[in-house]
């Protein structure tokens, strides 16, 4: 008896070239990042610190940063621009400042230069600090002559704060009456050295601290370190 072979029929070639067409599509325009640390967070008295560092990065745009209070709705709260291209680990970092709530959910989402977009895992920050005092904002930490912070005071109060370098010599020192709600601090560095300087604010117990730096020029290149203060900017 002669064997008949199966013939595929072209309808059935078609569907099949372009099942295997979808499915190199879908492998290829997958977010090529390999993550070394996952994202977590850190609850500190200016806001919530995110931090995540990726052990590979392929054609890598940008990260965008969601919060959600419920754990179900997210919305978007910053960026930061990625390496794009990398085989050596790179840490990221981003302050979510002036969030007061008792739980916050983040995820990270991840888009490639083609606009691919992946998601990472998702990070719990649990709020256990109480606070007198909380920044809600504050100018770029890089500045050529003046730094300010709004500060949310609870309650009315004095507050000491200092401008140090970082080998700890005091350049400004001053004790201010704050009044409940937003109050702005300014601090002129037009005449300091080009470096790094330390801002420390007191208020009874409670105390803050940031790291500012002193350049001479505009700064037209950021580093990957954000605060919603520059949310989906360039």
């Amino acid at each position: 008896m002669m064997r008949k072979h199966f013939m595929p029929s072209k309808v059935l070639l078609k569907s099949i070239f372009c099942t295997l067409s979808l499915v190199f599509v879908s492998i290829y325009s997958n977010a090529e990042v390999t993550y070394a640390l996952p994202l977590s967070g850190a609850e500190f008295q200016i806001g919530n610190m995110l931090e995540w560092s990726t052990a590979q990065e392929l054609n890598n745009e940008r990260f965008i940063i969601q919060r959600s209070l419920d754990g179900i709705s997210y919305e978007d709260i910053g960026r930061v621009d990625a390496a794009g291209l990398s085989n050596a680990e790179t840490p990221y970092h981003f302050m979510d400042i002036g969030i007061n709530d008792q739980k916050a959910y983040y995820r990270l989402k991840q888009i490639d230069e083609d606009g691919t977009a992946s998601y990472s895992q998702i990070a719990l920050v649990n709020k256990k600090m109480e606070n007198k005092f909380m920044v809600m904002s504050m100018s770029s930490p890089e500045t050529v002559k003046q730094f300010e912070i709004a500060i949310d005071f609870s309650e009315a109060g004095v507050i000491e704060y200092q401008l140090c370098s970082m080998s700890g010599e005091k350049i400004k020192e001053v004790e201010q009456s704050v009044s409940p709600g937003l109050n702005s601090l300014f601090f002129n560095l037009e005449n300091e050295h080009e470096g790094i300087y330390r801002i420390s604010i007191k208020m009874g117990e409670e105390e803050e601290s940031l790291v500012i730096r002193k350049v001479l020029d505009e700064v037209k290149s950021k580093p990957n370190v954000a605060s919603k203060n520059d949310q989906m900017g360039g």
